[in-house]
């Protein structure tokens, strides 16, 4: 009899634990996640498609730049998360100090221009560095996509990758402005480009699946990225991620699937006036 009173003492301990622990989450506000795409203001280099530069220091695109920080700024991000390795986040806030201290410039890569100069706006001691290695080996997919004879696959990725250049062109021409650049970057056709990663997931064949090797590599770096967000997004923070355009598909996936964090449309704030925001 007594070990029957004991397991039945276990058991309501172990299913009221949970539910004390929920009704605490409940009272809790939720961290406010806005992953804001951008495109690399050095050009990147790196990616599948890179975009047009130009002067960014010069006043005219200062002032541009201006105009954005001035629709973050109604949001009032509370922390600011970049596209940089943890093991960098050091020197990067060194360099944010004399920033601050009016002992150094900023250079032209946009962590420093959005990041830290909205991040020195609203008075912030600091900034987060959240990124995770992981590249992708475009050789290896269309190699294996060659071995495995998919002739109609590659031309389906010719004409969309096509798309995405010709898109691109039109967006990332050199005549529109920041703000503007910065409204495509978080545009529905951007988030739909995402879609060419599923056609190099089915590049290969059985005995050499790389691209859905590489797309595995791809997702599992967002989801990194994602955590190491979610590990500074405590509750009634409100945190701006500041990330290349091609990441934000699958971090508006993850946010908005998190059940203990709020997503937020970073539109809303770009295309408002900065009065109109904080209304």
């Amino acid at each position: 009899m007594r070990a029957i009173v004991t397991a039945i003492s276990l058991a309501v301990g172990v299913s009221l634990a949970p539910i004390s622990h929920a009704q605490d989450a409940e009272t809790r506000p939720h961290a406010e996640v806005m992953v804001l795409g951008t495109f690399h203001f050095t050009g990147g280099g790196q990616d599948m498609i890179n975009p047009e530069v130009d002067d960014f220091l010069a006043p005219n695109r200062q002032a541009e730049i201006a105009e954005v920080l001035d629709r973050l700024e109604a949001w009032a991000p509370t922390r600011i998360a970049v596209e940089l390795t943890p093991e960098h986040e050091a020197a990067f806030n060194a360099r944010y100090d004399a920033f601050v201290a009016g002992e150094r410039a900023l250079g032209v890569n946009e962590r420093q221009q959005i990041g830290m100069r909205l991040a020195a706006r609203l008075g912030h001691d600091r900034l987060y560095a959240v990124d995770s290695q992981g590249g992708m080996d475009f050789e290896a997919m269309m190699s294996a996509a060659a071995s495995a004879e998919q002739s109609a696959l590659m031309a389906e990725w010719e004409i969309y990758i096509g798309e995405v250049q010709a898109f691109m062109a039109e967006t990332e021409s050199l005549d529109r402005s920041i703000l503007e650049r910065m409204i495509s970057q978080n545009s529905a056709e951007v988030r739909e480009m995402h879609n060419l990663y599923l056609i190099l997931a089915q590049m290969g064949g059985a005995d050499n699946p790389a691209g859905a090797r590489e797309m595995t590599n791809w997702w599992g770096r967002n989801l990194h990225i994602f955590a190491n967000v979610a590990r500074i997004a405590e509750p009634g923070e409100r945190v701006l991620v500041l990330y290349g355009s091609g990441h934000k598909a699958l971090l508006d996936d993850y946010f908005q699937g998190a059940p203990n964090i709020t997503w937020v449309e970073p539109l809303d704030y770009l295309l408002a006036s900065p009065a109109s925001a904080t209304e």
